[in-house]
């Protein structure tokens, strides 16, 4: 057993004493009324902390070498969780029960009782480890999202705004040198400077949609879609039909969200890779389902064949819509594009 491990027993072990004790006092005045002799409470207080302490640590020890990273029946583990906690309860309180003149049978029926509260407690600590995971790994994801983000900002400023203002920075250069020399030349100069300035306030505005959608809280959440197309349409000279049925009003804060994120990595998929001239969108929403729909007429790929790159954006994207309870659907032919299907 690692040493880590171990120390976790343990430091579960200790909190468990305290429940013990706790217990143990509502046995104590249950039996003996609020007024006790000293060493009365002092022995309840013992007995509790000991009881509590041994029955944690040895349902762990026996949780560890029995079920852990095996595939078992979880009534069998909550009937050898009673058995052990009876067990040690009975063994601890012997020479408890002894020295205080309860008879054996009271013992027997006392530690039984017992097993059945500890198996209580066991299942709400075993719910409540289960959240903290939960929660955890919910955290995890959302940071991993974040450096995903970042590293997509960092490739697509990397890509083309940089490469832009490179250009930029080169073509002036040359001005200063047409200016003297070539003023007819240095016009067409000033024209190919201002197109690609226009091109990198075109791309920082992309980037800052998809920074922040927040406009979905700030305007309608279709004309914010509406939006990005129209900026995807102008950047790229695409052909984008976009169509609604149904009421948006069905659609909470998360999932205009989501929706947003899912068509915007997908529009930037089919410009990275697709080579597509023309991309279909359509949304439906009723009552009880929304569907979200995404064609385009590009070279396709093959989805067993996907470089690691585009496959990490399509698992987000999954991971996207699978988190609001929903599911995404990918079909893509070499030569005849590719559709995507996401259904909350």
């Amino acid at each position: 057993m690692p040493k880590e491990y171990f120390m976790e027993i343990l430091k579960t072990a200790k909190k468990f004493s305290l429940i013990g004790i706790c217990i143990s006092l509502i046995f104590m005045i249950a039996t003996n009324g609020l007024i006790v002799h000293f060493y009365l409470l002092i022995g309840y207080l013992v007995f509790g902390g000991i009881v509590g302490f041994f029955i944690s640590l040895t349902n762990n020890l026996v949780n560890y070498f029995l079920f852990l990273n095996k595939n078992y029946n979880p009534l069998i583990q909550t009937i050898v969780t009673y058995l052990v906690s009876s067990t040690v309860f009975y063994i601890i309180g012997f020479p408890f029960a002894y020295l205080g003149g309860l008879p054996r049978k009271a013992l027997l029926y006392t530690a039984l009782a017992n097993g059945i509260v500890s198996v209580m407690i066991s299942l709400f600590h075993a719910n409540l480890e289960e959240k903290e995971k939960r929660i955890k790994l919910e955290q995890e994801n959302k940071e991993l999202a974040i450096i995903e983000e970042r590293n997509r900002i960092a490739r697509e400023l990397h890509d083309s705004v940089s490469q832009n203002l490179f250009g930029i920075n080169l073509n002036l250069n040359t001005l200063n040198y047409l200016l003297d020399h070539d003023i007819e030349k240095s016009q067409e100069m000033i024209k190919q400077l201002q197109e690609m300035v226009q091109e990198v306030q075109t791309e920082m505005r992309l980037m800052i949609y998809g920074l922040k959608p927040l406009d979905l809280t700030e305007r309608e959440f279709l004309e914010a879609i509406e939006n990005l197309i129209s900026l995807f349409k102008r950047r790229y000279n695409l052909t984008i039909s976009f169509s609604v049925i149904g009421d948006t009003d069905f659609i909470n804060n998360k999932v205009q969200l989501t929706l947003y994120r899912v068509l915007q990595e997908s529009l930037n998929n089919i410009v990275k890779h697709a080579q597509a001239e023309k991309i279909e969108i359509s949304l439906e929403i009723s009552e009880d389902k929304i569907q979200l729909y995404i064609q385009d007429n590009g070279k396709g790929f093959n989805l067993q064949e996907v470089d690691k790159d585009k496959s990490f954006g399509l698992e987000g994207m999954k991971e996207r819509i699978k988190y609001i309870n929903g599911s995404l659907a990918i079909e893509s032919t070499l030569g005849e594009g590719t559709k995507i299907k996401a259904i909350i």
